[in-house]
């Protein structure tokens, strides 16, 4: 249980909403956009599952570490530019 005293002061509740708004959301929000790149990509294969153990068992480092090296090839236009359907 939490305890009651912790929030009791108006510095206390400044600095919860400063680690919720600014530490914790940033985090669920990286998490889930690599979850999410993760699933959508068809270019990695069986590699998505190593992957996604490395972006839920490591936490903050696992969805840095994905985004930093994953490869470009997901946004490139599957047409060529200037190259139109008759």
């Amino acid at each position: 249980m939490v305890d009651p005293v912790f929030l009791s002061t108006f510095w206390d509740v400044i600095w919860a909403t400063f680690v919720v708004f600014f530490v914790l959301m940033p985090l669920i929000f990286l998490w889930a956009f690599a979850l999410i790149d993760l699933f959508m990509r068809r270019d990695i294969g069986w590699r998505k599952v190593l992957w996604l153990a490395f972006i839920i068992f490591v936490p903050v480092l696992g969805p840095l570490i994905y985004l930093l090296v994953r490869p470009d090839e997901y946004y490139a236009s599957p047409y060529q530019e200037g190259v139109r359907d008759a």
